[in-house]
């Protein structure tokens, strides 16, 4: 593909395909579009089309914060994307004049309870929660198996807030009661729908979620290639501070070759997820 004078690479999925191709590609430097979260397969010309959970943590604390919450827990799978998580978490609530009360480490789909985990959700003698809100990072099974632990510690959604990230997308978030009125970051479902619509009527079935992120790096390659000059300066392009409108909403690339996107705030609701902040229309004003 390269030696064949390719201008612009689509792929390869996985941070260890991406590594893989990415070092070839700036051998021979062309871009790459790679569809990862691991931010060190990003640079030199490799740039990642995933949403980093980073991204998504600092919007969730933000909007918390700015709702009035300040004492945090969280409760966090163990391995890489936990460690990721775990560490943005700390800097995320630091960054907004927080505190993280207790941080509960487990291997996924395992939580067991246990009396720091009881604390988290038993009042005090003086009524008072020890927190305002939980963190759990992920979502679809993982997330119904920590609610139900919680569930049996005497959990009450009413008086704690759950929160998460666009790992909870796509789950059957409204027939749990215990995520009723949590909220999670993610990008704005309208657009996606939208996609997903025209896309079952050619194809008879709903895309993945990945599909999206396909079709904004083809339309990408494909709007490069019809500049003067075609993918000549491809990375000053790509790097544009205006950033795409794309299928999940705004996207840039920063020169590192990490991503940053205009996220939404949804709330759990009976009948499906809420957006209580719209996703930014513009990065002007947004701090990046």
């Amino acid at each position: 593909m390269l030696g064949g004078g390719a201008g612009i690479v689509i792929g390869p999925f996985g941070a260890t395909s991406v590594k893989a191709a990415g070092g070839e590609a700036r051998r021979r430097g062309t871009s790459m579009l790679g569809f990862t979260t691991d931010r060190t397969a990003a640079g030199g010309g490799v740039y990642l089309m995933g949403f980093l959970p980073e991204e998504q943590v600092s919007a969730i604390v933000a909007h918390a914060t700015e709702a009035g919450m300040k004492r945090f827990a969280a409760i966090i799978p163990s391995g890489a994307y936990g460690d990721v998580v775990a560490a943005a978490f700390d800097v995320a609530v630091s960054a907004q004049g927080g505190y993280v009360v207790a941080a509960e480490r487990y291997r996924s789909g395992s939580l067991q309870p246990n009396e720091n985990l009881r604390a988290l959700v038993t009042p005090g003698p003086d009524g008072r929660m020890p927190v305002d809100a939980i963190f759990v990072p992920e979502g679809g099974a993982a997330l119904r198996q920590v609610t139900s632990t919680l569930a049996g510690l005497g959990f009450d959604p009413h008086q704690v807030r759950l929160l998460g990230t666009d790992q909870w997308s796509g789950s059957d978030l409204g027939s749990d009661p215990l995520t009723l009125g949590a909220w999670y970051a993610g990008p704005p479902p309208a657009r996606f729908e939208r996609f997903a619509s025209h896309f079952a009527s050619t194809y008879g079935h709903r895309p993945p979620r990945i599909a999206a992120q396909a079709y904004d790096a083809t339309v990408l390659a494909v709007m490069l290639s019809r500049r003067p000059g075609g993918f000549t300066g491809a990375r000053a392009a790509l790097e544009s501070p205006d950033g795409f409108a794309g299928v999940d909403g705004l996207f840039r690339f920063r020169p590192d070759g990490t991503p940053q996107h205009g996220l939404a705030i949804l709330e759990v609701t009976a009948i499906g997820p809420q957006v209580i902040r719209p996703a930014p229309e513009t990065f002007s004003g947004q701090g990046f």
